[in-house]
């Protein structure tokens, strides 16, 4: 069984190297025919440009932290007050526990559909990042306005 498993494991690695051999075959044989540059990178340059692709991603992936901080701040002011939400209260009248899973389990089920959806559309990062910091606002005012109550 741990054979088995190891040749699992191995397959990948060894069908790289094969490509990789095919590859540096083939490019040395265009540098012989002069079809190509005497030096051919193989591998992808450290400094990248922005493209469609990764442009959003450092706006997204700050939106994401400023979401979950403002929905931090809003269970930490909402923690054992009457819930105006029947929903997010789950059957009693008070924040508790199961309005904390409740809570979290909507925002962690958007951003998770917000991670499915930008792996097929990658040009979405910065609408998606606009989109939280809204959401991220709307969190925070209520937390705001929560803590003027206490």
């Amino acid at each position: 069984m741990k054979t088995l498993l190891l040749v699992l494991l191995s397959l990948p690695l060894m069908a790289q190297g094969d490509l990789n051999q095919a590859i540096l075959a083939n490019a040395s044989q265009a540098e012989a025919l002069n079809l190509a540059p005497a030096r051919i990178r193989l591998l992808p340059q450290a400094g990248k440009l922005p493209t469609a692709e990764n442009s959003g991603r450092a706006l997204y992936r700050w939106s994401v932290v400023s979401v979950l901080a403002a929905n931090a701040a809003d269970i930490h002011s909402s923690w054992q007050m009457d819930e105006a939400n029947p929903f997010v209260a789950g059957g009693s009248k008070h924040f508790n526990g199961t309005s904390i899973a409740i809570k979290t389990g909507l925002v962690g089920t958007s951003l998770l559909l917000q991670h499915v959806v930008l792996r097929h559309r990658p040009d979405l990062y910065k609408k998606l990042g606009w989109l939280n910091f809204v959401t991220a606002g709307g969190l925070a005012g209520v937390a705001k306005y929560n803590s003027g109550l206490k």
